[in-house]
């Protein structure tokens, strides 16, 4: 597929989603908001089909209308269900967008259930899968998440539908719910002392903070997965700044099976809810799951990206450099030595700064012990000043 089809195709379908939303409504308003989605849909689907079949490079498609794009698809000998619904709907198009003419809840229903027609019967005699089949995993950041969601795809189309929600739950775990994690607290006594650093080690920072301890640890937690502890006003919180709808969370949740680990490299644990799995492992459900996970994840991203993030000053050509030098727990080679610098662990730099002393300078630095595969463990960090050694 091109990659200015595959492009087109997404923006189609996130179109016909948001319209779908819109026209089921029985406000007028929003209904004739949905309508004019609907058609921007079926248009941006229509070029993107006849530009996989290569007519944009035969004759112009620009400026030709909503009526002549059909009878372009048919000339390729792709049939257009509905095509004439769908042409009243471009009529009825124009004079809502141009004419501020609102249309009938019920009239933009049913222009919704023939585009839906439409798109089901088209995109996949062009392309061979439907649009719906098209997900947005490609566009998620690269990591763990991303791999256990395609994997999910893979799994969907191998059939193995339960196997599939499983994995969409795994990577719902590692974006949403292991941050709720009050695993790493299981030792921990509630007349204990600790730093801040010590405490952010332990994860779990989102969940109650009465739960992270030894104590109701033992009481409550019976099985791997109940280590995972949703505070639920953070949960919304969190649901809002992303632009996340609550209830498509609690759907994930409840239409796949809980899973937990301890950490990155470690067994999965998931519990399988016995009467709940014949309709958990269903095709309808897995591909729901999973189109819904990764619209949820890839919105959390974004929103990550969003934040403006100044560009990294690194006075080092690599740490590695610097091996046997001492990393100090201020900006002073007179403070406490906490590390030294060493060929076990993988370093990032954050910061360069200037020392307490005006002669010294320092890049802040952390580092964590490299494993067999070469991940860092978080249990081992470091974190502090390493002078920069300036040249002669």
């Amino acid at each position: 597929m091109k990659q200015t089809t595959l492009d087109a195709l997404l923006m189609a379908r996130t179109l016909i989603e948001r319209a779908t939303e819109l026209a089921r409504s029985d406000d007028r308003h929003l209904a004739s908001a949905g309508l004019v989605l609907i058609q921007d849909s079926l248009e941006m689907t229509f070029y993107a089909l006849l530009i996989e079949r290569g007519i944009d490079e035969a004759k112009s498609l620009e400026g030709k209308s909503f009526d002549e794009l059909i009878g372009e698809l048919k000339k390729e000998g792709i049939s257009v269900p509905k095509s004439g619904t769908l042409k009243a709907l471009n009529k009825q198009r124009v004079l809502t967008k141009h004419y501020a003419q609102v249309a009938e809840p019920n009239t933009v229903r049913g222009y919704l259930d023939a585009a839906l027609s439409a798109l089901e019967s088209i995109v996949p005699a062009v392309i061979g899968r439907p649009l719906r089949e098209l997900y947005f995993s490609d566009f998620l950041d690269e990591g763990e998440s991303k791999g256990h969601l395609k994997l999910a795809e893979a799994l969907i189309s191998a059939g193995k539908f339960f196997d599939a929600v499983i994995e969409t739950r795994k990577a719902f775990f590692i974006e949403f719910e292991a941050s709720y994690s009050v695993h790493g607290w299981r030792d921990f006594d509630e007349k204990q002392t600790m730093d801040l650093f010590a405490r952010f080690l332990r994860g779990g920072e989102k969940a109650h903070s009465w739960m992270r301890n030894k104590s109701w640890i033992e009481k409550n937690v019976k099985e791997p997965t109940d280590y995972v502890q949703i505070n639920e006003e953070q949960w919304r919180i969190d649901a809002l700044e992303w632009g996340i709808h609550t209830a498509e969370l609690a759907n994930l949740r409840r239409l796949t099976p809980p899973v937990f680990r301890e950490k990155a490299g470690e067994p999965w644990a998931a519990k399988i809810h016995l009467p709940s799995k014949d309709e958990q492992g269903t095709e309808t459900n897995a591909k729901y799951c999973l189109d819904r996970a990764i619209s949820a994840i890839l919105k959390k991203h974004q929103h990550g990206q969003t934040h403006r993030k100044s560009g990294l000053n690194r006075p080092l050509d690599a740490p590695e450099s610097y091996a046997g030098h001492s990393v100090y727990a201020r900006a002073t080679k007179s403070s406490e030595i906490v590390h030294t610098v060493n060929l076990n662990y993988v370093y990032s730099i954050s910061d360069l700064v200037d020392g307490f002393d005006p002669t010294q300078r320092f890049v802040r630095i952390s580092g964590t012990e490299k494993t067999a595969g070469g991940i860092g463990l978080p249990w081992n960090t470091v974190f502090g000043y390493l002078e920069v050694v300036r040249e002669a």
